[in-house]
């Protein structure tokens, strides 16, 4: 008889369309099973109901992924932010410790549903991973077949760290932003079942782009506290000349070049408050501020390291 022997979590491997990701660190996967819906219904006046299956659908396949190697993903986001849907296949590869291919998790005709970028925070040490969320409408599970999964895992991860990020914003002095809280760009996707396919078929609605909620010294923030006296204490947030253009832009480690931007158009100023601190604290004066912005378009035609 042939004995088998349960493997640990080791490394996963992306691929789309062909496109390896290889060495993009992926530090978890979650979702992308396939769930059968069902009903029960009455027979007669008896008490006696029946249960039986009916529609089938696709939990999302969640990712969080490192930025080595990740220009197509890249691309994909910026595709899909512009509304040019594109449905893209793609499999997970989970191997072993040894980098041998132990279950393949393939996907087909699969939407962007939710990019999450993760807080920054100029203080942090940490690593940066976005988290992606993929709407397919079918997927395949399989055993893989012990292959070597090849690449040198999460060996550019380094490339971008949460603290390593520039806010700009016309006409406002941002240089001292220290924080923004995490934020997701999210499509909605309608499913809709017609015809013999047991599947259905996948439709992209409207995005929505977030508010960034930024923290700086206070001691920097003329500026920005000027621009909320006349943007919502004297009125002016129905003239659109109020709103300016910004960009997010996230760095190398030594902040000399740019990984890549997203780029902010019809920024607007919400809020404006200083966070809650105890009398006789060692600690910097801050003040935090809300933004809405228009709509968001992820720049990376100039990334470094990030093929």
């Amino acid at each position: 008889m042939t004995t088998r022997r349960a493997y640990t979590t080791g490394h996963f491997a992306l691929d789309i369309d062909g496109n390896a990701l290889r060495t993009a660190h992926i530090k978890s996967v979650e979702g992308g099973h396939v769930k059968l819906n069902s009903v029960d219904e009455q027979m007669g006046q008896d008490n006696l109901r029946i249960k039986h299956g009916t529609s089938l659908e696709v939990e999302p396949l969640t990712c969080e992924i490192g930025l080595s190697q990740a220009n197509y993903l890249l691309w994909w986001i910026k595709k899909s932010w512009r509304k040019e849907f594109a449905r893209h296949n793609g499999s997970i590869t989970h191997a072993d410790f040894q980098y041998k291919a132990q279950f393949v998790h393939q996907f087909f005709d699969a939407l962007i549903e939710e990019t999450q970028f993760p807080t920054l925070d100029s203080q942090s040490k940490d690593p940066a991973y976005l988290k992606v969320k993929f709407r397919p409408e079918r997927v395949d599970m399989k055993r893989g077949g012990g292959e070597s999964v090849s690449g040198s895992f999460g060996g550019k991860q380094k490339l971008w760290l949460s603290s390593a990020f520039r806010l700009t914003i016309d006409g406002v002095d941002t240089s001292k932003v220290s924080k923004i809280d995490a934020f997701s760009v999210k499509q909605g996707i309608k499913p809709i079942a017609s015809g013999p396919a047991r599947f259905p078929e996948l439709v992209p609605t409207k995005i929505e782009f977030p508010d960034l909620s930024v923290t700086m010294s206070l001691q920097y923030a003329d500026q920005v506290l000027d621009w909320y006296h006349q943007y919502v204490i004297d009125g002016k947030m129905n003239q659109t000349k109020a709103e300016k253009q910004g960009a997010l832009e996230f760095l190398t480690p030594d902040r000399q070049e740019v990984l890549f931007r997203i780029n902010l158009y019809d920024v607007g100023i919400k809020s404006f408050q200083i966070p809650k601190v105890e009398a006789n604290q060692d600690q910097i004066k801050r003040c935090k501020f809300e933004l809405y912005v228009g709509y968001m378009d992820l720049d990376n035609d100039g990334a470094l390291g990030l093929e």
